[in-house]
């Protein structure tokens, strides 16, 4: 393969004059070296006239080698200029340039005084071919860049590559486009089922907010009813106690604490333990009827009022001052 590099040595200084030139010096006549020691040759002139005229197209004229530099990576690389012919003079390749306007306010602003070709040599060096023209400051940073394009540092290149892509650093380049194609297949799978996941494995926002907002609800409800039935059992054990004389009417309400407190099977359990206390179904009128001042206390009541930590004999007081 034919090696591509910037003939950095012969770029021209542009001439220093108030308009674009219509002729450009491409290449000098005789041999060439360029800045990084490499030699090649101008011997065959008009081959290269031959090869260019044969393409039948012009030569684009652009910013520091874009063409070569940005369009393989599909980036811009507009032309300033076209170069139409080639001609030799003693020697030397000329082209003839037709400028656009950007190329021309670039060169008459003396926004860019060199020419860089980029020239094509076989394998002794001589030039055989020109690709493309660059306008540049600095053609010798630009060297480098370009001649990256050189087997050696190619094959560093695809060192690189094959190392990035988890391969051997001297994997082949089938092996290294069949990884790019196996990733890319697996990206496009990937971004596929992002933009329609499986309708059985997730479910859009909105249906979910709904399922969660309708659980909410159906649990305040539950909890509702849950406490409804344990109000109504509650006071079902409370009033069982009453009716079977355990409790008495007035301590009722606490009663009625006590079994939330300790749930309706423990508070049943506890009054599986006790005794009437009062006849079932007497309240306190009926009772106050049957005892007159100065009586002594059924053995219900003393019971009751030991249960309260009230005293007989304070009971009596009370009682009886009644």
């Amino acid at each position: 393969m034919q090696n591509a590099l910037a003939a950095i040595l012969c770029s021209q200084l542009l001439p220093d004059s108030a308009t674009a030139p219509d002729w450009i010096l491409l290449v000098p006549a005789g041999d060439i070296v360029a800045r990084d020691g490499r030699a090649f040759s101008n011997r065959t002139p008009d081959a290269v006239v031959t090869a260019f005229r044969a393409d039948r197209k012009d030569m684009p004229v652009d910013y520091e080698h874009a063409t070569h530099l940005r369009a393989p990576e599909g980036l811009s690389a507009p032309a300033v200029a076209w170069v139409k012919d080639i001609e030799v003079r003693e020697g030397a390749l000329w082209g003839k340039v037709d400028w656009n306007r950007d190329g021309r306010e670039a060169v008459e602003g003396k926004a860019y005084r060199y020419i860089s070709p980029v020239v094509h040599p076989d394998a002794s060096r001589n030039v055989v071919r020109i690709s493309s023209v660059a306008l540049t400051n600095d053609p010798a940073l630009f060297l480098p860049a370009l001649l990256r394009r050189d087997p050696t540092e190619k094959d560093q290149d695809m060192k690189t590559i094959a190392l990035a892509l988890g391969l051997k650093e001297d994997a082949t380049e089938t092996e290294i486009l069949s990884k790019i194609n196996a990733d890319k297949t697996s990206v496009e799978l990937l971004t596929r089922k992002a933009e329609k996941p499986d309708p059985e494995l997730f479910v859009a926002r909105k249906d979910h907010d709904a399922v969660v907002e309708l659980c909410s609800q159906q649990k305040t409800e539950i909890e509702t009813l849950k406490n409804a039935d344990t109000d109504r059992a509650v006071t079902s054990a409370v009033e069982g106690a009453i009716a079977e004389g355990k409790v008495i009417p007035a301590v009722k309400e606490s009663e009625l604490e006590l079994c939330r407190a300790i749930g309706v099977t423990k508070y049943q359990e506890r009054l599986s333990r006790l005794s009437p206390i009062v006849k079932p179904g007497e309240d306190a009128t009926t009772r106050a009827a049957e005892l007159g001042k100065g009586a002594a206390f059924s053995r219900e009541e003393v019971e009751v009022l030991r249960r309260m930590g009230i005293s007989e004999e304070d009971a009596k007081k009370t009682r009886d001052g009644a």
